[in-house]
């Protein structure tokens, strides 16, 4: 690994004549050596984590600093950046070790990747130094809890293809291109948001499978949610759901048109919307606006005809 220094460097500097004292410095300065680490314990591994520092890793894992970096053949203005393999010393705790690591993407904050990762964002947060606040970029790795599904990219899964058969709701509606548009706590608008009136139908956009149902809990930015599989992967993600159709649960095969629920504003809407995903292959999101608008957007008042022959009072 070529290395430079770590960002918090000790810097000497004058106050008044023959007077010096040492600050911390929190940017980064550039490398000292090309010169990489010898790992000299041969015992177990860590994975440097976004916001990771030698002081942070030993405090996780439980051992001093000077005991890691005696392990890494180290020193402490040695540069570790997110990704890097670091030898533990011995009696180093390993559950505070990496087990599965994740590559930040494009679009990505805390809770898309909880959620890709099937997983809750505190438990997310927990093993990587649970700060929301903390800005993650794209590249960077952070850490998933043990029992976490190890998120795919849609390179992973061989792409995908988007087909919406229906529309994603009953209209009338209002919507705008808000991809990627910043939503605090370091995550990113990664739908398009129809705004409608409370009750109005949710459909099925294309036949699939559901894959996941989820209940609005007080730690749930999209309140009451499911997710829609199609056969090749791909998948769209409803929010903030009033609730669900009868019958609709994890498993259930559904057609397009089908109403599978209800918009509503359960989760941290502040008004009645549809929050509504693409994810090609099952992988990362793509901007779905331009997908609803070529297909009419929401501008269908009539439901569509239920396979079942059901129509709600």
């Amino acid at each position: 690994m070529g290395l430079g220094r770590v960002a918090r460097v000790l810097v000497a500097m004058p106050l008044m004549a023959g007077a010096v004292t040492a600050i911390a410095v929190g940017s980064e300065v550039g490398p000292v050596s090309a010169a990489g680490f010898s790992c000299t314990s041969g015992a177990a591994t860590y994975t440097v984590r976004s916001g990771d520092s030698w002081f942070r890793i030993a405090q996780r894992v439980k051992v001093s600093a000077s005991d890691l970096l005696a392990a890494n053949d180290a020193e402490s203005s040695d540069r570790i950046d997110p990704g890097d393999t670091l030898c533990l010393p011995a009696g180093a705790d390993q559950s505070g070790a990496c087990a599965v690591s994740y590559t930040v993407v494009a679009g990505d904050g805390w809770g898309s990747i909880a959620r890709k990762a099937s997983t809750k964002l505190d438990a997310v947060l927990a093993v990587n130094g649970g700060d929301v606040n903390r800005v993650i970029h794209p590249g960077d790795k952070v850490c998933l809890p043990p029992g976490s599904k190890a998120p795919q990219t849609a390179a992973a899964t061989g792409g995908g293809t988007v087909n919406l058969e229906a529309l994603p709701l009953q209209g009338p509606c209002w919507y705008f291109d808000t991809w990627r548009v910043s939503r605090g706590n370091g995550r990113r608008h990664l739908g398009v948001d129809l705004l409608a009136g409370e009750g109005q139908y949710v459909y099925a956009v294309a036949d699939g499978r559901i894959t996941d149902k989820a209940w609005d809990q007080p730690d749930r930015i999209a309140g009451n949610a499911l997710v829609l599989t199609v056969a090749d992967g791909t998948f769209y993600f409803y929010a903030h759901l009033l609730d669900f159709a009868p019958g609709i649960g994890v498993g259930e095969r559904v057609q397009a048109g089908e109403i599978i629920g209800w918009v509503g504003d359960t989760g941290n809407a502040s008004s009645p919307n549809l929050h509504f995903e693409i994810h090609p292959g099952g992988g990362d999101a793509v901007n779905p606006y331009p997908y609803v608008k070529a297909v009419g957007g929401c501008n269908r008042g009539t439901p569509y005809t239920q396979p079942s022959g059901w129509v709600p009072d």
